[in-house]
């Protein structure tokens, strides 16, 4: 069997894709204000990744009879013949704890600590609420917390402690976070702590899941400035509202993000022909699932002319 082989060829190339994704972010979309349309691309192509490493294009183009081989073999394979394969000696190894084998415990031991992790962020969230006061029941839950924390959003819920604020900055503190709820960003949240679940030893995930975080507090502003408040106004308030960063699962003001938020409210909107970068992905993506080919599984050029 050769189940160990093909999930250490599938976790590699998902790693790539998370890199690709990750960098084509970094360097062509983070700067352009289109935070919707980043919002999609962060959420979509992150899932998207757990797919591209099955899609086989030699069995594709043989299946179908397409010449098409010629330009699959511009792209150079990331895949070495025989990738798929382990010598024999080594899949009968009967010591037990075999290199693949220990990898393998490493790998589920990183994914047990990191649930771990998630599941004590949720419990004292869940604390949280039932200390917490219930101020008002709407459409969102708004309540009111009794120890120093930054006010934060999750779910359809908004915290706040209102004593640690000036009475003419609750309501924007409140407008604010209740764009992270109507918005429904703890979608984001989680999925981004579940990909660092799973792909835990990847840096391009961690560098994702802070990119998600950081898009989702660009947008709440940017729909808050809509709304008329006076930007000065706002980026001093988001100045004095600082405290303990207790809930990482939220996604609540935080320091260290704080220049850049002001940095992108102070950019010029980027303009409609900027939307064309997001096209640039498609290709991107169609070398790395070129690249994710094994060149073993394609047939020789003379046995394809000859389907002809």
């Amino acid at each position: 069997m050769h189940i160990m082989s093909y999930f250490g060829e599938y976790i590699l190339k998902l790693s790539i894709s998370f890199g690709i994704i990750c960098l084509f972010y970094q360097l062509v979309l983070k700067g352009l204000t289109f935070y919707s349309w980043n919002r999609f691309y962060l959420l979509g192509y992150t899932l998207l990744c757990f797919f591209m490493p099955l899609i086989n294009i030699p069995g594709v183009v043989q299946r179908s009879n397409l010449m098409a081989y010629k330009t699959i073999e511009l792209i150079p394979s990331i895949m070495p013949p025989g990738a798929a394969s382990l010598p024999a000696a080594t899949e009968a190894n009967t010591a037990g704890w075999t290199a693949t084998g220990l990898l393998l415990v490493v790998f589920l031991t990183g994914i047990l600590i990191m649930t771990v992790r998630l599941a004590i962020q949720l419990i004292s969230l869940r604390r949280l609420i039932r200390k917490a006061a219930l101020i008002s029941d709407e459409k969102v839950k708004l309540y009111q917390v009794n120890s120093r924390i930054i006010p934060f959003a999750f779910g359809r819920s908004v915290f706040i402690n209102r004593h640690l604020h000036e009475a003419k900055d609750i309501e924007e503190i409140i407008r604010h976070e209740f764009v992270h709820v109507r918005q429904k960003h703890s979608i984001d949240i989680i999925w981004a702590e579940l990909l660092c679940v799973f792909n835990w030893y990847n840096p391009f995930v961690w560098w994702l899941r802070n990119s998600i975080k950081q898009n989702l507090e660009y947008l709440a502003d940017d729909k808050v400035l809509q709304d008329g408040i006076d930007k000065k106004q706002y980026q001093y308030l988001l100045l004095k509202v600082l405290g303990d960063h207790r809930f990482a699962v939220a996604s609540p003001f935080n320091f260290s993000s704080l220049k850049k938020r002001i940095a992108m409210m102070n950019k010029i909107k980027s303009t409609g022909i900027h939307m064309l970068k997001f096209l640039f992905i498609a290709p991107l993506m169609a070398m790395m699932i070129m690249a994710f080919r094994k060149d073993d599984n394609m047939p020789a050029s003379t046995n394809m002319l000859s389907l002809s």
